[in-house]
């Protein structure tokens, strides 16, 4: 019989009976908020150490102290089941509460992921498999499988469309520049990291592709076959110098002395005029500046 009450026998593997296994969790639990609300530990730290350290020596689980620590584990199966369940039933708690990782420390949760992430990246390529699934051997030439690869480009593509729809910039999420597709430390380290040769290779790539398939070069839409679709080449006729026009080209100054008549030059700017006079030792007095124009500025039809 249960030797606490004597009325009931005892629960299977236990020493006492149902209900008394009840009352000793309740006053175990009490006891234990006791301790916690004065700030006492609720074991002893050095016997609990001199226990654990004994178990261990004997060849027993330090939790419960008797049955044998399950291969490659500290505790027996049965303790470490009841860790696990504690452990789930508790981030479930904090999970449906909002926290990360079930509230658990985030900063530590993260340095686990990451060494778990490079044991495992480690390990598949040492075997030649892909790092993402490591079901299937890598690609030619890289570490994943085609399957994830493309499963990995639809997914940045998909990401990639939102952001630019938001005006977001496509790496970082920060305000793009100028409705382009970077903000500006994204843009100077995409520059910084590619190479011109490597840009050029990839433009041309992306050229070849799209023209195969009868797409935009510049945006990717259809074209009817053209290199370019009606707003992309509207837009690059735009930009042209057929549309534009002639450049402004800024004024000439020509310096004549009057004394001789003699022609000093035809200059771009002041700086160069007061040069000239200088060389030829000659005051603003002694000359007469000519301002004037090129005839093609009469084509000009922009400004």
């Amino acid at each position: 019989m249960c030797p606490t009450c004597g009325k009931r026998p005892p629960e299977p593997g236990r020493s006492q009976c149902g209900p008394c296994l009840a009352k000793d969790a309740v006053a175990g639990r009490a006891r234990d908020a006791l301790l916690r609300a004065v700030g006492m530990p609720r074991r002893d730290p050095e016997k609990a150490r001199i226990a654990d350290r004994a178990r261990r020596e004997a060849g027993l689980c330090p939790e419960c102290g008797k049955a044998t620590p399950a291969p490659e584990r500290t505790v027996c199966e049965s303790c470490g089941e009841e860790r696990r369940a504690t452990a789930r039933a508790r981030y479930a708690r904090g999970k449906a509460q909002g926290k990360l990782y079930g509230g658990r420390k985030v900063e530590t949760r993260r340095r686990i992921g990451r060494e778990k992430t490079a044991r495992r990246r480690a390990e598949r390529l040492a075997a030649g498999l892909c790092t993402g699934c490591g079901k299937r051997t890598s690609a030619e030439g890289g570490t994943t499988c085609e399957p994830c690869r493309e499963t990995r480009r639809a997914f940045e593509r998909e990401r990639y469309a939102a952001r630019r729809t938001a005006g977001l910039c496509g790496s970082c999420r920060g305000p793009a520049l100028d409705g382009g597709s970077r903000c500006g430390p994204c843009a100077v380290r995409d520059t910084e990291r590619r190479s011109p040769e490597q840009r050029n290779a990839s433009a041309r790539r992306l050229y070849a592709k799209r023209r195969a398939k009868g797409l935009c070069t510049d945006c990717g839409e259809t074209s009817q076959g053209a290199a370019r679709c009606e707003p992309c080449a509207r837009r690059l006729y735009r930009r042209s110098q057929h549309f534009r026009g002639m450049p402004l080209y800024p004024p000439q100054y020509t310096v004549v002395e009057l004394a001789t008549g003699e022609d000093h030059g035809t200059w771009d700017s002041w700086e160069e005029v007061a040069m000239c006079l200088a060389f030829a030792r000659l005051s603003l007095d002694q000359v007469e500046v000519l301002t004037g124009q090129p005839d093609l500025m009469t084509l000009a039809d922009w400004e």
